[in-house]
């Protein structure tokens, strides 16, 4: 926690040359500021098990801590640390959690989870000189975006009735050995988790058009249509046509909380899914995949559009039901 008073004023020096009213929770100039940093040269493309990632979880947990979020743990902050193996050796790695109590005097005992990754593939072979692997689209554009997010629901006078838990991954990239970690070491009890919502590149806006989104595992579950219920007052919508393969619902960390591995058998289990903005995958890992590129504008409308989704979402029975037959049908093809 040491640090995290001296990234504080590293975060918020970073605003002032804003206009007032750009510095609110959730607009451009915050994501633009938030994707800017953590997508830099100076991070190095975010490599588990670096000085850049926690220099990155440092200042993710000063946005958290702005937020008023409360802090993962009385022992490590807003820190859950773990170790993971590579190369013969363990990288000491942590996730970054907040907590925003819910306002119900029942349902904040139920939680609802909005994530993302903070880790990247770091230096690699050079292309064209450059051999940085910034991430911006990924996956500093949903980090950012879970930020803002924790900004403008900690901000709202009436908060949301059941308890958001944010979570800010590292150790995506290595297979979701963070994510999994919280899994096997939780800070809530599991079976109170009602959903994981987690984000993943939100700042590329140009192939499905703006206030459009993919949820990756639409076909296993019925929650699109609660979305769709949500959405006919809305101006964002989720795509219904798109070329993205139904194999990406477990390309992200949501696959840590919605698929259960036993033995020979594979169910589904808690409901979490991941919402992107592109249906382009050929943009990710590579050295053009830079924060001069990303739609802070588009972001910005996607964070007001999740911020009042959740607070919908916090107060609906969320009876999500799971369709195991179609994902047995899918994966067997595999």
């Amino acid at each position: 926690m040491k640090n995290i008073f001296l990234i504080s004023i590293l975060v918020l020096s970073g605003l002032t040359g804003a206009k007032a009213q750009d510095t609110l929770p959730g607009t451009a100039a915050n994501l633009k500021t938030w994707c800017y940093f953590l997508a830099s040269d100076d991070m190095k493309g975010r490599k588990n098990g670096s000085p850049e990632m926690k220099t990155a979880a440092d200042y993710i947990a000063a946005v958290f801590q702005e937020a008023g979020l409360k802090p993962y743990s009385a022992e490590t902050g807003y820190f859950q640390e773990y170790t993971t193996p590579r190369n013969n050796t363990e990288l000491a790695e942590r996730n970054v959690i907040g907590i925003l109590e819910g306002s119900d005097s029942l349902l904040k005992y139920e939680w609802i989870i909005l994530s993302a990754h903070f880790d990247h593939i770091g230096i690699r072979q050079p292309v064209n000189g450059d051999s940085i692997y910034n991430g911006a689209d990924d996956n500093a554009s949903g980090t950012a975006t879970v930020m803002a997010l924790a900004k403008t629901l900690g901000a709202m006078h009436v908060k949301p009735k059941r308890s958001i838990l944010f979570a800010a991954f590292s150790g995506e990239e290595m297979g979701m050995r963070g994510s999994r970690w919280f899994v096997a070491h939780p800070s809530v009890p599991l079976d109170k988790v009602k959903l994981d919502l987690n984000f993943e590149m939100e700042g590329e806006s140009a192939t499905l058009g703006k206030n459009k989104y993919l949820l990756t595992g639409d076909i296993f579950t019925d929650f699109d249509d609660l979305l769709d219920s949500y959405n006919k007052n809305s101006t964002w919508q989720c795509a219904d046509v798109y070329k993205t393969p139904p194999g990406v619902f477990q390309a992200s960390d949501n696959a840590a909380f919605a698929v259960k591995h036993e033995a020979e058998k594979t169910t589904l289990n808690i409901p979490a899914f991941t919402l992107v903005t592109t249906d382009d995958m050929q943009v990710i890992h590579k050295v053009t995949d830079e924060a001069q590129n990303m739609d802070y504008e588009n972001m910005a409308a996607l964070v007001a559009y999740t911020a009042g989704l959740v607070n919908f979402l916090a107060a609906d029975p969320l009876a999500i039901h799971w369709d195991q037959e179609a994902f047995d049908k899918f994966y067997l093809k595999q």
